[in-house]
C-alpha cells in the first residue's frame, strides 16, 4: 500500500474522517478577514492542496477509503454548519475528485469504482453523493459551478474506454438529450493543437468508437440534426461518421434484438440495477454480454 493509501487508511478509523478533519480546521482556523466576508476564495486552496495531495499517487484501495469517508461525511448528521458553507465546502470537494478522476488519472478503473460507490444514489441528481450528475472544471479552478458533468467531459475528449463504462452504467440513458452528447463527440473542437498525424489517428478511432457505443444504447440517432449543425459551418472530427452509425438508427427499422435490449435495460435502471443486474438473469453469456453494450 503506498504513502497515499496509509494516510486515507489512517484518517477512515472510527471516529475520524479526512472529510470531518478537513472541515474542523477550516472551521477552527479561519482566515484574518471578518466572517462575513469569508467565502470559499478564502479556504478553497487548503482544501485542493490537502486532496491533491491524496489523489495524486493514490492507487485504487485509496480511493475506496476516500471515497466512503466522503459518503459517510455528506451522510453525516453531526455536522451542521451554515448552509451556505456545506454547498460550498461538499461543491469544492467534489469538484477537485472529479477533476482528478476524470481529467488527472483518466483511468477506467477509478471510474468504475466511483460509479459502484456512488451507484445507490444516480437516481437522485440533487444529491451530493450522486458523483456522477456533478460538475467540475477541467482545467482546474475553485469555482464548479461553470463546470461541466463527467459524461460531457468525456464526450469531448472522446475517452471511449471511459464513455463504456458510463454507459454500461446507463448513465447517458438518464440523459434528456442524448444526441447533444453524440453531437459532442463528433463537433466539439480540438482543444490541443495536432502536433503528429498519429495523434490526430487516435483521436478518429476513438471517436468512431464513441460513436459505435451510442448505437449500442440509443434506438434513434438524429441524424438530421447533425447535418444541420454541418450546415451551419461546423466540422466533424471525422469524415466519414455516418459509417458509424447503423442506418437503422435513422432511416431503417430498428433491430427487433436492439429494441429488446433497450426494454430490459431500461427496466434495470429503473430499478437502478445497471450493469450488476444484468449478470443475474438466467439468459446465455453471450446475451448478457449483448445487454451489457460488449457487442
Amino acid at each position: 500500500m503506498n504513502k497515499s493509501s496509509k494516510l486515507c487508511r489512517k484518517t477512515s478509523c472510527p471516529g475520524s474522517n479526512i472529510f470531518c478533519n478537513l472541515i474542523d480546521k477550516i472551521a477552527k482556523r479561519p482566515s484574518l478577514q471578518f466572517w462575513g466576508q469569508w467565502g470559499y476564495h478564502c479556504y478553497e486552496p487548503k482544501i485542493y492542496r490537502t486532496l491533491a495531495k491524496i489523489l495524486r499517487y493514490m492507487d485504487l484501495d485509496g480511493f475506496d477509503i476516500l471515497l466512503t469517508d466522503y459518503i459517510a461525511f455528506a451522510e453525516k448528521s453531526g455536522y451542521r454548519f451554515e448552509l451556505n458553507f456545506n454547498l460550498e465546502f461538499t461543491e469544492i470537494c467534489v469538484n477537485i475528485i472529479l477533476y482528478w478522476v476524470f481529467v488527472r488519472k483518466s483511468n477506467p478503473d477509478f471510474v468504475e469504482l466511483l460509479l459502484k460507490k456512488t451507484k445507490d444514489y444516480v437516481q437522485d441528481r440533487s444529491s451530493n453523493l450522486a458523483l456522477i450528475w456533478r460538475t467540475f472544471t477541467p482545467v482546474y479552478c475553485p469555482s464548479p459551478l461553470s463546470g461541466i458533468t463527467p459524461l460531457v467531459y468525456v464526450a469531448q475528449t472522446r475517452q471511449s474506454s471511459i464513455l463504456k463504462i458510463l454507459l454500461q452504467y446507463g448513465i447517458l440513458e438518464r440523459e434528456k438529450d442524448p444526441i447533444n452528447i453524440v453531437l459532442t463527440i463528433l463537433l466539439y473542437p480540438l482543444r490541443v493543437k495536432i502536433m503528429f498525424d498519429h495523434t490526430l489517428v487516435d483521436i478518429q478511432e476513438d471517436a468512431k468508437t464513441c460513436l459505435v457505443l451510442c448505437s449500442r444504447v440509443l434506438s434513434v440517432i438524429s441524424v438530421t440534426e447533425i447535418e444541420t449543425q454541418l450546415s451551419l459551418g461546423r466540422r466533424p472530427v471525422i469524415s466519414d461518421w455516418l459509417d458509424y452509425i447503423p442506418s437503422t438508427r435513422y432511416k431503417d427499422p430498428c433491430e427487433l434484438l436492439h429494441l429488446c435490449r433497450i426494454t430490459i435495460r431500461a427496466q434495470l435502471l429503473t430499478n437502478n440495477m445497471l450493469p450488476n443486474g444484468i449478470f443475474s438473469l438466467l439468459i446465455p453469456v453471450r446475451l448478457q454480454n449483448y445487454l451489457n453494450l460488449e457487442s
